[in-house]
């Protein structure tokens, strides 16, 4: 056996054909708006930066695939099929006009020749292996939009055009705590080097297999994952001292410090595949953190605890949801991490001018319109703000959270407690050793009358197989990796696939939160702007709606609960949330400091699927889309009674005025309509999930729990059926998918499975 682990060399991936490149430059500015010749600067650093951040995504990952494909159909798009009387010209050699031309064709109503055309191609693939995933000329049109947006609108030297004030430009007179001279060194340049960025994808190699456990005679425990389910119980577990714990994590581990400040840097460094991971047929963009402390360090920093009901039902002495677990045991879980987390509610000196704008379109709603309540308190729904409370350390700059903004990579200053800050680090003071950038590849065991007991972690990512012994091993890879990974492990050995667990339930049973973006546009600039505050404020339900309404298998999905959560993003995110293409999404970013934003989040139904190359099968049905346009109308009509002159949809395509100019609603003509006016004018363009942009950083299912033996893949005590001594512990094992972020609610159960884990084994 080798003794030691080899890394691939090269850190970097390779760059995109320069005829794909030349694709991406020529038909950004008209896809921008940016073709006066003030911009060509910014185009060329566009142009660089996404050359850069394609070759930082580490190789072994298939978004610069995805990018490839994406990019080469684009070409495909414009050279062959936008103008079929004339010859095919490749984009760079088309006029301005042409060029211009084809773009509004690309993104104008359904229908045209040209759409047709590309549907047909990428439906029959030609025989080529270009094209994994079906995708249609819509899918096509978001994607590209997506990535021009990141490129141009994430650079610093573009926001004269959005007026976004970077935190190292920014003072804060009332926190004599910030140092501002440390904010002001965090300033980030234009363009980046696509080594430098990649190269937090091979520290800590090589590896030794000696050390990769203490080999002290203890039983050895490993924990695949690090986020809110693995981070838990490696530190309950390390602190009873009597076993032998080592942490697996795919991704990259970074001190706060040296969280990134250029959000398109972040994309490849803490996402998996970067800012394109797409479900097969393009549905649904997925957002997966790859990294020590997995997706707590991307979040907005907002932890909501588990509705009662969920919890009862989840809790029940039966019932098709029921787990196992006890009401009082699960409670006290939730209250462990809200003691560890140090959750506390948030300062009222972060909240900005549009923090209160769903409140104040709800207090003007005329009588007999639908109420909607706005959650504040510790109650139904608890939110909080995560912070360093008495735990100061190096990296922190001031005393708590000063609204910077980019909690969704990371907290650069060392205020939001996620894993990495707080339960990582306890299991690494009791002797539990993590380890960053080395990916389980498979597992493989000893099967005796139809049990499996596992007996080695296979190492993989394109070095050579390294077999590392174990005596247990605790899945926390995530709702898409723990189920790859044991599907990756009956691949390499069918005899997996006898296990009861394998028979419908592993792989299956994957839903969401999901949702999609509203913006709307006042007059006037706030006079402070979204960007210059935390996050999100509340979380916005129905008045009277059932607190539970959970879709499950036979019941019809129009009873899934939907929240509001208004929010703020940067430039470089915000240009995927506004409509329209050219001049007109131009003119929305020229708006940014007047801007207000809303996203949905909608509880999905578990009928996704996952494959051993963690592909995402889901399809968002009628029913769902009829809830998307239900959520999308409630936010645009508060918005308007909030007195907003216009709101945006996340799409590209013609909105219902007829316009072309995107999914736009302005005053003039839906001022004054009501929710369901709204709703019934938005059935003319909300056809199906590919008009509009729906994302999701929280699949849930994929190994489901349940009491009731035979039903899901892992049993009341989190070991997957049949397996002596193989356990999961995060959000796959969720019976139904809980509306809200559920990271406290995987950390609570990992506090009760270190309980029961200890129990046994002791």
């Amino acid at each position: 056996m080798p003794t030691e682990l080899r890394q691939e060399r090269a850190p970097t991936s390779k760059p995109l054909p320069p005829f794909l490149l030349r694709t991406f430059e020529v038909y950004l500015p008209h896809v921008l708006g940016v073709t006066d010749p003030k911009y060509a600067d910014l185009v060329d650093d566009a142009v660089a930066r996404f050359d850069a951040y394609v070759q930082a995504i580490p190789a072994h990952e298939p978004g610069r695939t995805d990018l490839r494909d994406l990019l080469f159909w684009m070409y495909v798009y414009g050279t062959f099929l936008g103008f079929p009387k004339q010859a095919p010209m490749p984009p760079w050699q088309q006029s301005a006009k042409r060029r211009e031309e084809f773009v509004e064709r690309m993104f104008s109503n359904d229908g045209s020749l040209m759409e047709r055309g590309l549907d047909r191609l990428s439906k029959a693939n030609l025989g080529l292996d270009l094209l994994p995933k079906r995708m249609s000329a819509r899918d096509l049109a978001k994607s590209v939009r997506e990535m021009m947006g990141l490129a141009f609108y994430s650079n610093p030297r573009a926001d004269f055009i959005t007026g976004y004030e970077r935190v190292w430009d920014r003072s804060y007179p009332d926190r004599l705590d910030v140092d501002l001279g440390r904010l002001q060194a965090t300033r980030q340049p234009a363009r980046f080097d696509p080594k430098v960025v990649a190269s937090v994808h091979v520290e800590g190699h090589p590896y030794r297999n000696r050390n990769l456990f203490a080999n002290d005679g203890r039983p050895k425990i490993a924990v695949i994952g690090s986020g809110a389910g693995g981070a838990v119980v490696a530190a309950r577990l390390a602190a009873q001292k009597c076993y032998d714990v080592a942490v697996f994590e795919a991704g990259p581990r970074l001190p706060p410090r040296r969280y990134p400040m250029d959000t398109l840097v972040g994309m490849s460094q803490l996402f998996e595949s970067g800012l394109l991971t797409l479900s097969k047929d393009l549905d649904i963009h997925l957002l997966r953190g790859r990294l020590v402390g997995g997706g707590t360090v991307l979040t907005s920093g907002l932890s909501v605890r588990l509705r009662s009901e969920t919890q009862r039902a989840w809790c029940s002495t039966s019932g098709e949801l029921s787990i196992g677990v006890p009401y009082d045991e699960l409670d006290a879980g939730l209250d462990a991490v809200l003691a560890r987390q140090t959750l506390e509610g948030i300062d009222e000196r972060l909240y900005t001018d549009p923090s209160d704008l769903l409140g104040r379109g709800a207090a003007a709603l005329k009588p007999g319109e639908d109420r909607w309540v706005f959650d504040r308190d510790a109650q139904q729904l608890n939110n909080v703000v995560m912070r360093a409370g008495r735990e100061a350390r190096p990296d922190q700059n001031g005393d708590s959270c000063f609204g910077c903004g980019l909690c969704n990579y990371g907290c650069h200053f060392g205020h939001k407690m996620s894993m990495d800050l707080t339960y990582i680090l306890d299991a690494e003071r009791d002797g539990a050793r993590i380890h960053p950038n080395l990916p389980v590849e498979r597992l493989e065991g000893d099967f005796d009358h139809g049990k499996v007991r596992v007996t080695h972690l296979v190492l993989g990512r394109g070095v050579d197989e390294e077999r590392v012994e174990v005596d247990q091993v605790i899945l926390a890879a995530g709702a898409v990796g723990s189920s790859a990974l044991l599907l990756r492990s009956a691949e390499h050995d069918p005899a997996w696939k006898n296990l009861p667990a394998f028979r419908g339930h592993v792989g299956e049973g994957l839903g969401f939160n999901y949702g999609s973006g509203v913006v709307a546009r006042w007059k006037e600039p706030w006079k402070r702007p979204g960007h210059l505050g935390f996050q999100i404020k509340f979380v916005a339900t129905k008045h009277g709606d059932p607190d539970f309404a959970i879709p499950v298998p036979g019941r019809p999905v129009h009873q899934a609960r939907f929240v509001l959560e208004n929010a703020f993003v940067p430039p470089g995110l915000m240009s995927n949330v506004v409509p329209g293409v050219g001049e007109e999404h131009r003119r929305w970013m020229e708006s940014y400091r007047s801007l207000a934003m809303c996203a949905t989040t909608i509880g999905s139904p578990q009928t996704g699927s996952i494959s051993a190359e963690r592909q995402v099968t889901y399809r968002v049905t009628k029913k769902e889309m009829d809830l998307n346009r239900n959520a999308l109308a409630g936010i645009a009509r508060l918005y308007f009674a909030a007195g907003a002159e216009e709101v945006g949809l996340a799409g590209v395509r013609q909105g219902p005025d007829g316009d072309g100019v995107g999914l736009k609603l302005t005053r003039e003509r839906y001022g004054d309509k009501t929710e369901a006016e709204i709703a019934e004018a938005l059935e003319e363009v909300l056809i199906d999930p590919e008009h509009i942009m729906l994302s999701s950083a929280h699949p849930q299912g994929g190994l489901r729990m349940s009491k009731a033996p035979g039903q899901g893949a892992v049993d009341s005590e989190f070991r997957l059926r049949d397996a002596y001594n193989l356990q999961v512990v995060d959000g796959s094992l969720f019976p139904s998918t809980i509306v809200v972020n559920p990271q406290w609610t995987i950390a609570a159960l990992a506090e009760v499975a270190a309980k029961r884990l200890h129990r046994r084994w002791s």
